[in-house]
């Protein structure tokens, strides 16, 4: 098959992957939406096993690899939006983004997963914007070469989701939320084929350790089957997105607490002293997004927050 063909047809080579978990779609959707299931929240804030799904890749399947700490939240006050911000831009999701903060000591990093025209995982937030790209402001879905020869904003290095996989095996102990966006249509199918390709390019890339550093950001009960049954994940993380009811967050907050997700973000935009403690009375962890101002950031903290998401600010920051 000529590389061209390849490069145009990404999915085929996790179309048995996915033909297979999809058989027991309806298992599964039973067993974790019903309640069938129950994870123990330190199962999955640790790594522990997880006995409740049929895993395709097993955490301590790991052979040379170098050795990556166990993941505790409580160690993190800091996620880097987008990889972190560069020179006053942010959504950048670029290659000197990453080393610039983890070189700060940052190590806990969020990154947006996008599809280009021709079917490849990239680390882009959306093609609504050109982030220096493309002339203009419209919208615009670029092929993998085009994106890849396109520096952001003519300096910055965009990368492939198989290139943030390669980099991260250099950088053991930094771990990086996965926020694959698509809000509208995001279910439990979705997200089981997507993350079978997640996973499929760790295989081709020999870095299936890496998933080990990987943590999924879910936006709704129906993602969570959809990434527990594909790999032991070190934690989980619940996106709010947008404005819920005190009804709605109490739902989400007790789902958070029966499968083990040991954490939710909140847009600043909707955060409030009531909504973080309908987490706090579940012993959720709230992170609030995106906050670029050290004494907001402070006074965040101070009501109970566990940390924010930010383009600029550093640990120390917040110490």
């Amino acid at each position: 098959m000529s590389e061209r063909r390849q490069k145009r047809r990404p999915g085929r080579r996790v179309s048995g992957v996915r033909r297979a978990l999809l058989v027991t779609e309806v298992l599964v959707i039973a067993l974790v939406l019903i309640g069938g299931s129950r994870l123990s929240r330190s199962a999955l804030a640790q790594g522990e096993a997880v006995e409740d799904f049929p895993q395709v890749i097993d955490a301590q399947e790991q052979t040379d690899a170098p050795p990556t700490p166990e993941f505790s939240w409580k160690n993190y006050q800091v996620i880097a939006h987008a990889l972190g911000g560069l020179e006053g831009k942010a959504y950048l999701n670029s290659k000197e983004s990453f080393i610039n903060y983890y070189e700060k000591g940052v190590r806990l990093f969020e990154v947006d997963l996008a599809k280009t025209e021709d079917g490849v995982w990239v680390c882009r937030h959306s093609w609504n914007n050109s982030l220096g790209q493309w002339e203009g402001e419209g919208k615009q879905v670029m092929t993998a070469e085009n994106f890849l020869s396109t520096p952001l904003y003519g300096k910055f290095t965009p990368m492939t989701f198989k290139e943030l996989l390669l980099l991260l095996k250099d950088y053991p102990d930094a771990f990086v939320l996965l926020d694959s966006k698509q809000y509208s249509v995001r279910n439990y199918r979705r997200t089981l084929e997507d993350y079978s390709e997640y996973l499929e390019i760790a295989r081709m890339v020999d870095a299936e350790h890496v998933l080990g550093q990987l943590i999924p950001e879910i936006y709704n009960e129906a993602m969570f089957p959809g990434t527990a049954q594909m790999y032991r994940f070190p934690s989980y993380i619940y996106s709010l997105w947008q404005e819920y009811s005190a009804k709605e967050l109490k739902q989400i907050a007790v789902f958070c607490r029966e499968k083990g997700i040991p954490a939710v973000t909140v847009s600043d935009k909707y955060w409030s002293e009531k909504v973080q403690k309908i987490f706090d009375d579940k012993g959720i962890l709230v992170y609030i997004y995106t906050v670029n101002d050290q004494g907001k950031a402070k006074e965040y903290l101070k009501k109970g927050a566990a940390g924010v998401c930010t383009d600029v600010l550093l640990d120390k920051d917040l110490a």
